[in-house]
């Protein structure tokens, strides 16, 4: 019965070197207890998930250790749900979780096509919510995205669900994405079609190649070597795991990083983006080679104009500024793309509402942008407030710039 302590702040190379001390990093039906001192990063994260449910498909049985705060927060990764872990197989009182926390997308299983378009979207509503900015920043993210869990699909040939997992980190101003799959890795893929290539370490060094795949009919060869473009441009960090090494490349390093480890199954990718530097993919050869366009923000625009965004469904609640910051930041990013058609941002349902939510949404909507009071005149229209909840409006927004927005507000009757 294997116990194996995850160190703290582990680099995916210590963590699969924590499994492999243990006797589990390839798994015989044993039940295996983890230990974690914290919440792992995107990349161990991904590895464990992907890694647990190869386990469980070889009969293993997966329990957890940890501080209750460190498991709580396991659990909001969707670790217990990806895994089928209770509760009652922990050390501490873990309540189910009631829902994702905001700027994280869980543990996602990724077996079909229909479930790649789900995370990437999942993904890239994060971005839009969260990021300033988030309509510049959203192409080059859902591009990478979508390109690298499809090499999931296409090339890994695994037994099991790949994985992803995604974080924003608002106060570093980082986007990090883990993905993850147990199948055959990168030598097996590309090793039929360049026998030359005899090691993991070539494996990475040919796969980043531009125009380098398996198989010409199969796909262009662009995907990893468009996603390293991505964040050499952006400054971020990109690693790569397969077999027994792992690449890391850096803004803050000359050169990138190969470091050996215990060999594992499959093909693993941690992307590390700033968010506050976000990629034109216009500017690159990867929108000559496949494109630019984006497909998430022409479906939230098209949805935008054609049913315009209901307050009470968007947001968890109407009582403070969070939930107001993350409905702003969505507007902010739609309009542009609105090619002059308003947006309307509808009130019906909501019958009350706190002045620090209608000052986040609405006062610092018209204090950012240059327009002023001059966008609630056609580029948003709102419609369906109380009178109550009107009157409480133009007070934050007068506030704000020194009028009402009585005008262009359509009380509900």
């Amino acid at each position: 019965m294997p116990v194996i302590s995850i160190p703290s702040r582990a680099a995916i190379h210590k963590a699969v070197a924590a499994l492999h001390a243990d006797g589990a990093l390839h798994p015989n039906g044993d039940t295996v207890f983890l230990t974690f001192a914290d919440i792992p990063a995107m990349d161990v994260l991904a590895f464990l998930g992907a890694w647990g449910l190869m386990a469980r498909s070889h009969g293993s049985t997966i329990k957890l250790r940890g501080e209750a705060k460190t498991l709580a927060a396991l659990q909001l990764h969707g670790f217990h749900r990806l895994l089928d872990i209770p509760p009652s197989s922990t050390n501490a009182n873990v309540q189910p979780a009631k829902a994702p926390a905001v700027g994280v997308l869980p543990l996602t299983p990724i077996a079909t096509e229909e479930q790649q378009f789900q995370a990437v979207d999942a993904i890239c509503a994060i971005a839009l919510a969260a990021v300033d900015n988030a309509a510049a920043f959203i192409p080059a993210l859902e591009w990478l995205a979508n390109e690298i869990l499809g090499n999931i699909l296409t090339h890994a040939a695994a037994e099991t669900s790949g994985v992803v997992c995604a974080q924003y980190r608002p106060k570093q101003q980082r986007f990090d994405i883990g993905i993850c799959d147990m199948g055959r890795g990168l030598l097996g893929s590309l090793q039929p079609t360049f026998p030359e290539v005899r090691s993991y370490g070539l494996a990475i060094d040919k796969a980043i190649e531009r125009g380098v795949t398996r198989d010409p009919a199969i796909g262009q060869g662009n995907g990893m070597a468009g996603s390293y473009e991505i964040v050499r441009l952006n400054g971020g960090t990109y690693q790569i795991w397969t077999g027994d090494v792992v690449y890391e490349w850096n803004m803050g390093r000359r050169k990138p990083q190969f470091q050996p480890m215990p060999a594992v199954f499959g093909t693993g990718v941690m992307f590390s983006l700033d968010t506050s530097k976000p990629v034109d993919l216009a500017s690159t050869w990867i929108a000559s080679a496949t494109g630019a366009e984006c497909l998430f923000l022409n479906t939230q625009t098209e949805a935008a104009s054609d049913s315009g965004l209901n307050v009470a469904a968007e947001c968890l609640h109407t009582g403070g500024r969070a939930p107001a910051k993350l409905l702003r930041r969505k507007i902010q990013s739609l309009l542009p793309a609105m090619d002059g058609e308003p947006l309307i941002l509808d009130f019906s349902g909501v019958k009350s509402a706190a002045s620090s939510f209608l000052d986040e949404l609405l006062g610092r909507l018209a204090a950012e942008d240059p327009r002023g009071q001059a966008i609630f005149d056609g580029p948003v229209r709102i419609q369906g407030m109380t009178p109550t909840v009107q009157a409480m409006a133009n007070v934050v927004v007068a506030q704000r710039l020194g009028g009402p927005i009585d005008r262009t507000t359509n009380a509900e009757d």
